[in-house]
């Protein structure tokens, strides 16, 4: 009975690097971080603005009319990799990371080959100086809130504020809304 209750609870509670690298990752959010993107889903949907919309507006840099002809995936975009706004309940030295494409093609394959080049250009010397390790994951097609492709990336290693400042300035030095 104990190691029923213990696994529930472990279950239940922060995502570990272990459990990211495995094969099934039980993707969840702590209940303040839940709250927080159904609160944000539900404003989207009271204004009107589908979460596609929203992502090209804020996560591209497009116009609200801009990404409205953009939200049926049929713009090129570069892709663009930014930090989670509603990141899932990760380890305190584990980041959540997204990497989005501008269009609805939902290859794993393709999703981890963009993911992987964008990492390595934009992180490429963070990560040989303080050993940072990543791990890609797709959620299946019950699991997305977006429509637009879209990668989770953890990145593991951030463990100080330093850190965790010199990935965002790297990620922000290139910048969104070019489009191709």
């Amino acid at each position: 009975m104990l190691k029923v209750l213990f696994s529930v609870v472990t279950y239940s509670g922060v995502i570990t690097w272990e459990e990211i690298q495995s094969d099934y990752i039980d993707t969840r959010r702590s209940p303040v971080q839940l709250m927080a993107y159904l609160s944000y889903l539900s404003r989207l949907k009271l204004s009107g603005i589908s979460p596609e919309t929203a992502v090209l507006e804020n996560v591209f840099n497009l116009s609200n009319q801009r990404a409205l002809e953009c939200s049926d995936g049929h713009c090129v975009l570069e892709s663009q990799l930014v930090f989670n706004r509603y990141p899932y309940w990760l380890e305190d030295d584990v980041v959540h990371l997204l990497l989005f494409m501008s269009g609805k093609d939902w290859q794993e394959k393709s999703l981890q080959e963009e993911s992987n080049g964008l990492l390595k250009k934009s992180l490429g010397e963070l990560v040989s100086r303080y050993s940072l390790e990543w791990r890609i994951y797709v959620n299946p097609p019950h699991k997305r809130s977006v429509g637009l492709a879209h990668a989770h990336i953890f990145l593991k290693g951030v463990n100080s504020e330093e850190i965790a400042h010199q990935v965002k300035r790297a990620l922000m030095s290139g910048k969104a809304g070019h489009e191709l």
